[in-house]
């Protein structure tokens, strides 16, 4: 068994919540990395440098990847990135942990969310960046205060940068405007305004209040605000766990609150009028708009908690890269995360600008999104879990839980089945 270090996060500062839970983020040893004390970029003027990017873009989003590509190696002739889109998520999760068999074949670039990186992070087999990000001449300019900081600090591990953030996401709050508004309602901040907003609107129209699409994102994000973390210290058994899974389940028998079910995601549901609000991602914007049409106004609204989850992939470097490789991939990093870049990116994709310098911009505020006027203030206070696969395993177990006791509310018995996901638990973590 590798010890277990804790993750060297800059602490998120949540004024006014109260208490959080501690920083508690670990993952196995990365063990010895690259001497990059200092960094020196290399002049590869006078020749040509090809540049492999792994990713699961398509649609609308590989275009506008593909075009601020264009656009980077139009300044730079001798720079040639290619695109290698892998499929969806899985696929590419799949191809990566296949070729670190072969460390030789993986590209230069890849996204990919930090706990699929974990045996590549102890093989060494991907570039540390912070020397390059933390110098002064070369850095990614206004890095620690202009990006993100639920974003930035997700892609520190072992206190070491290495990655940078890419296609970033949260949750939010999407409601039926037009009917809270006919109700004198207003969109809740708390989980005990949420439930007593669901409830009324349930009461006085006979509508299911609100669901959560993510299961295993309202478990954890529920212990964050009781000053927990999923970790191998939790006691699952314990009144925190216990009040999450009851404050869903009072929801259910009661009628206010519904799961997503075989619906996947709500958007359909509340496009249709079943149910009144629901917590998504709001890289599901579209989605919410097709559904809806013209029925009503939709009202979108940070996530009503202390905190939010931060999602999405970042962009890792491979160590297997040529010193010219890692200077061109690295000048592309920087103007990928530019701010200009970054707003189109934003508008484009749906996906949260990772500057706050694009988040404020008129731009984007005035862009037509309905996420982007709340943007900023719905990414001001983001936590992560710990990127490695056992947290992984234990959070996806999560959903498991609460789905089976959600689904048959009558015949729920919390204590059992948490006292079951205990031992699950204890598999896992050992």
């Amino acid at each position: 068994m590798r010890k277990l270090l804790p993750l060297l996060l800059t602490s998120l500062l949540f004024a006014g919540c109260g208490e959080k839970a501690e920083s508690d983020i670990i993952i196995k040893d990365v063990g010895p990395t690259q001497n990059v004390e200092i960094i020196k970029l290399v002049d590869f003027a006078d020749q040509d440098v090809d540049i492999t990017f792994w990713h699961a873009m398509a649609g609308s989003l590989e275009d506008e990847l593909a075009k601020i590509t264009d656009a980077f190696m139009a300044l730079h002739p001798n720079i040639h990135i290619k695109l290698q889109n892998q499929g969806n998520y899985g696929d590419l999760q799949q191809k990566l942990t296949l070729t670190m068999v072969s460390p030789d074949q993986l590209p230069t670039l890849t996204q990919a969310y930090p706990n699929w990186m974990e045996n590549a992070l102890y093989d060494g087999l991907v570039v540390d960046l912070s020397a390059y990000v933390n110098n002064p001449e070369i850095g990614i300019e206004g890095y620690n205060e202009d990006i993100v900081e639920g974003f930035r600090e997700a892609s520190v591990i072992n206190g070491i940068i290495y990655s940078v953030p890419f296609s970033k996401s949260t949750e939010v709050l999407w409601y039926n405007k037009t009917l809270l508004d006919e109700l004198g309602l207003t969109p809740p901040t708390t989980f005990e305004q949420l439930a007593k907003t669901a409830k009324t609107i349930t009461d006085e129209t006979g509508i299911v209040g609100c669901g959560f699409d993510s299961l295993s994102n309202f478990y954890t994000t529920y212990l964050y605000s009781e000053g927990k973390n999923l970790n191998p210290e939790l006691d699952v058994t314990g009144p925190e766990s216990v009040a999450a899974i009851n404050y869903y389940l009072k929801g259910v028998k009661d009628g206010y609150f519904r799961i997503a079910g075989t619906d996947i995601y709500h958007s359909g549901p509340f496009g249709n009028g079943l149910v009144a609000m629901y917590i998504g991602s709001n890289a599901g914007e579209s989605f919410v708009k097709q559904g809806v049409g013209d029925k009503f106004e939709i009202g979108v609204a940070p996530y009503p908690s202390v905190a939010s989850m931060q999602q999405g992939t970042d962009i890792f470097m491979f160590t297997n890269s040529t010193p010219e490789q890692r200077t061109a991939a690295y000048e592309y990093l920087k103007f990928l995360t530019n701010t200009e870049n970054q707003i189109d990116w934003g508008i484009t994709t749906g996906y949260i600008p990772a500057r706050h310098s694009a988040l404020t911009t008129d731009a984007y505020i005035n862009s037509g999104s309905l996420v982007a006027p709340i943007a900023e203030e719905a990414t001001e206070n983001l936590y992560i879990i710990s990127p490695n696969l056992e947290t992984d395993q234990a959070y996806r177990e999560s959903a498991v839980v609460l789905e089976t006791i959600l689904a048959e509310p009558d015949e729920a018995d919390v204590n059992k089945s948490l006292e079951n996901y205990e031992g699950t638990l204890l598999g896992i973590w050992e």
